[in-house]
């Protein structure tokens, strides 16, 4: 029995840069890994399935099923596994367990099920169940655009510093924060004079850290992220929100800076959970798993 780890995401910054068919929003994004992680420990077996720690995200409705169902159906797989994930990362906290999850699953069953897919065609594979999945099977910090698939190395420096993961235990649906984003922010971003449906800065780049389009629309869908992001603001180098929240990011100059925000969450009851530690630049597969 082998473990394998699936890491958490952060957004180092998120901006929509338009509004496409079918609900899909084109975005201008960054994602990289911090060293806190769902484990899934994989086995080959004669059929398919996949049980968790958390009963309710056991069976066939998980994502991590849906994936290799898929995925053995596509190649005629004859294998099955066993999958057991246990959880460890918050639902609905924009840290994107369930997709990293998948990502880990897959990556594994390419290659103990002799496959042999590369890392462009493993995400174009997993594109279409979850548009988070892909900036896992890249396995390094990347920049993103189109719906998140598109993906580029992140060439600007990773920060170094200490990083609190602060989760108020309340999540934000991504549909949801999307839809209220369209509802009351997206005509803030067009150039109104030119009936402009395109974002007007998005040719301009260079987003600053933590910027994130959505961070009104999850402060409206979630109140208790008003008072944590605040205090968290407060007390660190720079604090932010995450993808679609609710799980926010701060950074600290020393391991003592980073507990104290913690205690201070912590007394305050802004959180029901949290991790200290540090980005990284690369996924913790990376060096057991080749692309």
């Amino acid at each position: 029995m082998t473990e394998y780890l699936a890491p958490a995401k952060i957004n180092l910054h998120l901006a929509v840069t338009d509004i496409l068919e079918h609900g899909f929003h084109a975005l201008d994004t960054s994602f990289v890994y911090v060293d806190v992680y769902d484990v899934l420990t994989i086995t080959l077996a004669e059929q398919l399935d996949v049980a968790c720690s958390e009963d309710a995200l056991s069976g066939k409705k998980n994502l991590v099923y849906q994936v290799l169902d898929a995925f053995r159906d596509k190649f005629s797989i004859q294998q099955g596994l066993h999958v057991y994930i246990d959880k460890h990362l918050p639902a609905q906290a924009g840290l994107g367990g369930g997709s990293s999850d998948a990502a880990t699953a897959l990556m594994v069953a390419n290659q103990l099920w002799g496959v042999g897919c590369t890392r462009d065609e493993l995400i174009d594979f997993a594109k279409m169940f979850g548009a988070d999945i892909p900036c896992f099977l890249f396995k390094q910090a990347s920049l993103a655009h189109g719906i998140g698939e598109k993906l580029t190395p992140y060439v600007q420096l990773i920060p170094r510093e200490y990083v609190v993961l602060a989760w108020p235990g309340m999540g934000v649906s991504t549909a949801a924060a999307f839809t209220h984003f369209d509802e009351n922010e997206f005509h803030a971003l067009t150039d109104e004079k030119a009936g402009a449906k395109v974002r007007a800065r998005s040719d301009v780049g260079d987003f600053e850290l933590g910027y994130n389009d959505l961070e009104k629309s999850a402060l409206a869908l979630c109140p208790p992220l008003k008072d944590l992001l605040s205090l968290m603001r407060q007390q660190a180098i720079r604090a932010w929100m995450s993808g679609s929240g609710s799980a926010c990011v701060a950074l600290c100059h020393s391991k003592e800076d980073a507990q104290k925000l913690v205690d201070l969450l912590q007394q305050k009851a802004l959180v029901s959970w949290v991790h200290i530690g540090h980005l990284l630049p690369e996924h913790p597969l990376e060096k057991k798993i080749g692309a």
